[in-house]
């Protein structure tokens, strides 16, 4: 089943080139060991200090390793600002 990772910080204008700098490199990190994830990361359009991180996990993703990957980086995130992490499940209605 594919699972989508959804992981918003809101940041402060001080630390938010930090916070960019962290996320190109653990994208980057992400994109060459991980291979059954996909990554993208939006900035909120009118709020420059709010920005979304999504993991897509292919459905051969074992629950260990789509936790982990989540776990920790809410986990870093926390030194940049206020965090929010949901896990949704795709569902096939056809």
């Amino acid at each position: 089943m594919t699972r989508l990772e959804i992981i918003e910080i809101r940041t402060t204008g001080n630390n938010r080139d930090d916070l960019e700098r962290f996320l190109k490199n653990w994208q980057a990190e992400v994109k060459a060991k991980v291979k059954t994830a996909s990554v993208k990361i939006y900035q909120q359009a009118g709020l420059e200090t709010d920005y979304s991180v999504h993991l897509r996990y292919d459905p051969d993703t074992t629950e260990t390793e789509y936790r982990v990957l989540g776990e920790r980086l809410v986990s870093d995130l926390k030194e940049f600002g206020l965090v929010n992490h949901t896990v949704w499940m795709e569902k096939n209605f056809l």
